[in-house]
């Protein structure tokens, strides 16, 4: 008898019921995952396979077409190389399989999409994908058996801490093709211009860093200089966007949205980090916290160099003019202390426990995290490898040299997972965040109020 997949909830209402609806992914004990047999058995070459397969950019479904419309080495080039050449070596090994990337959004519109599979299988049809991809809502599935469980031999060599979120006691349920952590970028120009010596330009913790936002911000408006830039360039944009520049902050401060399982936006630890971002909003540069999206917060960062220093990704470096360059993140405390960092850009990839290619879809994977695999994509896209081979060679030191401060932090661990995801009035709640958080950060009133007023109205969205 088939199993069916969430199988803890009726068919009629996919997520309502959940016994995780209130839980953050990858956070609380799972119902029975984690003692399965892992995929077993090699692919069948004398068959023909076709996989389908959900994909998101950098994985272009429709390769062909760019690169015949697309200028050479642009981004959208580039992806659409890398995709065929993904393509054509998976073909060298595996010549009988055929792959149909399948595109479906992202975000809460990826997830919905992935509920009606869900759905129609558990009312008798067919799976709709051999693989699904996602990022935030990844570990609630691998928690309610929509995974099969991989062989983790196979995937010795990719990050372990990247996929935190998809292990569940112990057992692999998704691999990530490519990651990315958040660190401190820092426009030299500003900085010497500004007289703060050269040795003072990388804060290593929290005051150093607010210090030398202060410093800017004064030298920027005495009267004698009277410059358009600030300290800091903050992204406030509404919803996750600024939680993912937020958490690692939260993380440092033994503090997240989640703790154990359970939402803890006003923990003492949150009001006190929450306290410091405005301290250090203070000395933002205007126009980045009232930005509505974030592309535009980078582009007074980087293209018209409106802040000596940027919270962000490292998928903005690969290209940055000279005088732009990134650092770890400070850390809460001067004696190195208080680390804390999350995974975002995760793109994860999970075989469907009713695929009938689990062989197949499994052997795609572990080609998509090789050596070989990861190595020019990290060249072609400047997307954080998870191969830790690449991660730990000389040679990718090469490739793009602003970037390797977040390799550094990468292969040095001590965090894991990404951020926290809600499975039910999830654009709410994230909404709600997005007022609370500008409150924080542009606001006068009282942070402990703004954050016990977000607990609950987030709980009674849950």
């Amino acid at each position: 008898m088939r199993k069916k997949l969430f199988s803890t909830i009726a068919i009629g209402a996919v997520c309502a019921t959940m016994m995780f609806a209130a839980a953050a992914c990858g956070k609380t004990p799972p119902n029975n995952p984690g003692g399965d047999d892992p995929i077993d058995g090699e692919v069948d070459m004398n068959k023909s396979i076709t996989l389908r397969i959900q994909s998101a950019a950098p994985l272009r479904y429709n390769y062909a077409a760019l690169l015949r419309s697309e200028p050479k080495g642009s981004q959208l080039y580039n992806q659409a190389l890398f995709s065929k050449q993904l393509v054509e070596g998976f073909a060298v090994k595996y010549p009988n399989i055929t792959l149909n990337f399948i595109e479906d959004g992202w975000g809460d519109a990826l997830f919905e999409q992935q509920q009606r599979y869900i759905r129609d299988y558990n009312a008798g049809g067919k799976m709709a994908v051999d693989i699904m991809i996602g990022e935030t809502y990844m570990g609630y599935f691998a928690e309610n058996n929509v995974f099969a469980a991989l062989d983790k031999s196979k995937f010795s060599n990719v990050l372990e801490s990247a996929c935190a979120d998809v292990t569940v006691n112990d057992a692999l349920y998704a691999v990530p093709m490519c990651t990315g952590i958040i660190g401190l970028q820092y426009n030299t120009d500003i900085l010497q211009e500004v007289g703060i010596p050269e040795e003072e330009w990388i804060p290593s913790d929290w005051n150093e860093l607010l210090e030398n936002c202060k410093k800017v911000s004064e030298y920027a408006q005495d009267p004698a200089h009277k410059k358009d830039y600030r300290g800091i360039c903050m992204n406030n944009v509404t919803g996750l966007p600024s939680a993912f520049r937020a958490v690692p902050f939260l993380r440092q401060n033994g503090g997240d949205i989640m703790v154990d399982g359970k939402l803890s936006i006003n923990s003492e630890q949150n009001i006190e980090t929450f306290t410091y971002l405005r301290n250090l909003a203070q000395y933002a540069y205007p126009q980045s916290l009232t930005a509505e999206n974030e592309d535009t917060v980078l582009y007074y960062f980087t293209e018209q160099n409106r802040s000596a220093y940027l919270i962000d990704g490292q998928w903005a470096m690969a290209d940055a003019d000279d005088n732009i360059k990134s650092a770890p993140l400070p850390t809460k405390n001067s004696d190195g202390t208080g680390t804390g960092n999350i995974f975002t850009g995760n793109v994860l990839f999970g075989v469907t426990r009713a695929s009938q290619n689990t062989a197949a879809a499994q052997a795609f994977l572990e080609y998509l995290t090789s050596e070989e695999v990861q190595g020019w994509f990290y060249e072609l896209d400047g997307r954080l490898p998870v191969n830790k081979t690449v991660l730990e060679s000389e040679e990718i030191r090469t490739v793009h040299p602003n970037i390797n401060s977040y390799i550094d932090v990468l292969n040095q661990g001590g965090f894991e997972g990404g951020m926290a995801c809600f499975t039910k009035n999830s654009n709410d709640i994230w909404s709600s965040w997005g007022s609370f958080y500008r409150s924080v950060l542009t606001g006068s009133g009282d942070i402990k109020t703004l954050a016990d007023n977000l607990q609950n109205t987030i709980k009674g969205k849950m």
